[in-house]
């Protein structure tokens, strides 16, 4: 939890201070509104979650099958939070958020989701895991969305 408030508040005042600073002249898209800034921390947050999540799921299914989806899904998100890291050095130099980056995150997530809808496991701690896992992906791509529709 630690780790994913670190991140949150890294991004949050990466984005302050590069608005404060003044170094390049932002549009709105760039800057966004509250709405916005509120769901790409959500989105950052979210991923450092499912993250840490994903790790403890790993430990706790058997089945090789399962474990490799457990583990490509941690690829994948992985994958979407080096994207995003891609967009924010993006956003705080003035330049418009690469759609490469855009598609990379939406890619990425899709991806993830299909790994951990072939889960399976009859261990209820680990059942309980994959819940929370597919709950936080879910509020991931909810945030995700937002950004799109709220940053514009």
């Amino acid at each position: 939890m630690y780790a994913v408030i670190k991140i949150a508040f890294f991004y949050a005042a990466a984005i302050v201070g590069a608005m404060l600073v003044g170094a390049a002249p932002l549009n709105s898209r760039q800057i966004g509104d509250v709405q916005c800034n509120v769901n790409r921390l959500l989105i950052v947050g979210d991923l450092g979650g499912l993250k840490n999540t994903l790790s403890t799921l790993s430990k706790q299914v058997t089945d090789p099958t399962s474990n490799a989806a457990v583990q490509e899904a941690a690829t994948d998100v992985s994958g979407a939070q080096s994207a995003i890291g891609v967009i924010a050095a993006a956003l705080l130099t003035g330049q418009d958020a690469p759609a490469a980056a855009r598609d990379q995150v939406a890619g990425n997530l899709t991806s993830a989701q299909s790994a951990l809808s072939s889960v399976t496991t009859s261990d209820s701690a680990a059942a309980s895991t994959l819940q929370k896992a597919q709950t936080q992906l879910t509020d991931a791509i909810n945030a995700g969305e937002g950004v799109v529709n709220d940053c514009n």
